[in-house]
């Protein structure tokens, strides 16, 4: 009798045991996944206008990057500048991952991020229509390893989805730059202490310290 209330009892003990650890393992899955979500968001899900704050709705259009995952790491491409500028020439945001500009031509420096890391910038310039939103979806190139190109400067092309005001869609594909170094075309595009070396056969420059 005393063995079968000895076993009864460790029996008990190993199950409550087993339960506690189920359940400490469930809450640190939940707390993990809650956290990454809450960087997701804070990282990703930033918008930002540039130009002119007071602008209508009917005279602005609407540029989003993208979020893709390539089962061994998570890939960005997100806005760092328009026109060589941030936020009206307010350096605040390091990247946005969409932007509200007036309609017009612009060019549209962005980064390529994987694992929240930056491996690349890229340039592209564009005309963008009024109410029109233009969804960036693919990055194409012909280097072996984005991260460690071939080149300091590279020809690209991007591919997009522009939804028009009556909400019919058709497909984009602008030419781009991309490279290692913060993209250009004037030294007022560039941080202080450098300067912009332009390319030769490329549309833009790179961003390059200043020699003393």
């Amino acid at each position: 009798m005393q063995k079968k209330m000895v076993s009864s009892t460790l029996f008990q003990s190993i199950r409550i045991a087993s339960t506690y650890r189920h359940a400490t393992m469930l809450r640190i899955i939940f707390v993990s996944l809650g956290i990454w979500m809450a960087v997701f968001i804070a990282g990703c899900v930033m918008h930002e206008t540039y130009g002119d704050h007071t602008l209508p709705q009917s005279q602005i259009a609407f540029v989003e990057g993208y979020w893709h995952y390539r089962f061994i790491y998570d890939e960005e491409l997100q806005i760092v500048s328009v026109d060589g500028k941030r936020e009206a020439e307010r350096s605040g945001w390091p990247y946005a991952y969409s932007i509200s500009l007036p309609s017009g031509r612009h060019w549209i420096q962005l980064a390529v991020l994987r694992n929240s890391g930056e491996i690349a910038r890229c340039a592209f310039e564009e005309t963008f229509e009024k109410q029109h939103r233009y969804k960036l979806k693919r990055l194409d190139h012909d280097q072996l390893l984005l991260a460690h190109p071939s080149s300091s400067s590279f020809s690209a092309s991007l591919a997009m989805v522009v939804t028009t005001p009556s909400n019919s869609t058709r497909e984009l594909k602008v030419s781009a730059v991309c490279g290692k170094k913060a993209i250009c075309r004037q030294n007022s595009d560039c941080p202080r202490q450098y300067s912009c070396q332009m390319n030769p056969g490329f549309a833009f420059g790179a961003c390059l310290g200043i020699m003393r």
